[in-house]
């Protein structure tokens, strides 16, 4: 069976994981979750791992991770952590070794998304509601450059089965997709 990796990415509480495992089950990979799999690994949250070692090495631990799954899984679908794509060379990382699928969305739709969440989010911890809107704007601006080199590029808003079948089409070499 010929490798086949997809990476999706974009920015947190776009729904990654949700699409992600739906699109795995389309496209029959298996799937993983790096955030997920990160809080297995160390029996903690994200935020305690942050607490813990600091978000550069936290950075290292994805990284790290999403090596050795590219190493270990020839065929799989993966979800990254929102920063993932952003840190050290993971984005051209993921381009070699797969097919990187942004889930887009106007930052005014992450906060509602985002709001009171900050316990789960280490990057908004500690930032009230009233300034989520500001820093969300700045800080998903700053990674656009990153999730903008993604091959495919989703409004994760309207990513519904016919997307995603669409998606899949793109992905496995056919014509007539329309993401």
């Amino acid at each position: 069976m010929e490798p086949l990796r997809v990476f999706v990415v974009g920015y947190m509480g776009v729904g990654k994981s949700t699409s992600g495992s739906r699109l795995a089950r389309l496209m029959e990979l298996p799937f993983l979750d790096t955030d997920a799999e990160l809080r297995r690994r160390h029996e903690c949250s994200i935020n305690a791992l942050f607490d813990q070692r600091g978000e550069e090495g936290f950075r290292a631990l994805e990284q790290d991770l999403l090596r050795e799954l590219v190493a270990d899984h020839p065929r799989m679908l993966i979800s990254t952590g929102g920063g993932t794509p952003c840190h050290g060379d993971n984005m051209a990382f993921m381009k070699e070794h797969g097919t990187v699928v942004y889930l887009k969305m106007p930052a005014e739709d992450l906060v509602e998304r985002l709001r009171g969440r900050a316990d789960q989010r280490p990057l908004i911890a500690g930032i009230a509601d009233e300034e989520l809107s500001a820093f969300v704007t700045d800080h998903l601006g700053g990674r656009e450059d990153a999730y903008g080199q993604a091959h495919i590029t989703v409004d994760a808003r309207h990513f519904d089965e016919d997307r995603m079948k669409s998606v899949r089409s793109l992905i496995e070499g056919e014509v007539g997709f329309n993401p």
